[in-house]
């Protein structure tokens, strides 16, 4: 499975409010007026530019897909559902850890819970389990509940 560097634009510091709110996708993708960036930033791209930029690793297959692309995944069987079902969240949550009106528990390039770190990391297995576990991480966050519009 070969990988392709994620690359949003240029984009803020993540915010550094940490929380118990979080929104979904569902809101993510109803609400682009509330973004830090374009919806239409692509989630897959082969030039890296900086350690400011989400660098996700996707596979190919999603190499051509927005950011506003990647909240409406439909997910799907296998490694490839799998995926999809983790960008979904991962979308989310990194629309939500830059986002200074809200108390997201997670940081985007930061530990305790690095949000590209443990997606790329999981991508990378290939292995379906190890998406969709942190698909659920990422999903129980973005349901804290979102204090935005």
């Amino acid at each position: 499975m070969g990988l392709v560097g994620v690359v949003f634009a240029a984009m803020p510091a993540q915010a550094e409010r940490i929380g118990d709110e979080g929104c979904t996708p569902g809101y993510w993708k109803n609400h682009t007026d509330s973004w830090s960036e374009g919806p239409g930033q692509p989630i897959a791209s082969t030039t890296l530019l900086n350690s400011n930029q989400v660098k996700f690793h996707t596979t190919a297959a999603l190499a051509g897909d927005s950011l506003l692309d990647a909240l409406n995944y439909k997910g799907g069987a296998g490694a490839a559902g799998a995926e999809r079902n983790l960008m979904r969240h991962a979308a989310a949550a990194w629309l939500n850890a830059a986002t200074e009106d809200l108390g997201y528990p997670y940081r985007r390039f930061a530990d305790p819970y690095n949000i590209v770190g443990t997606v790329n990391a999981a991508i990378a297995s290939g292995d379906p389990a190890a998406m969709l576990a942190v698909k659920d991480e990422l999903a129980a966050a973005n349901e804290l509940g979102c204090p935005l519009n």
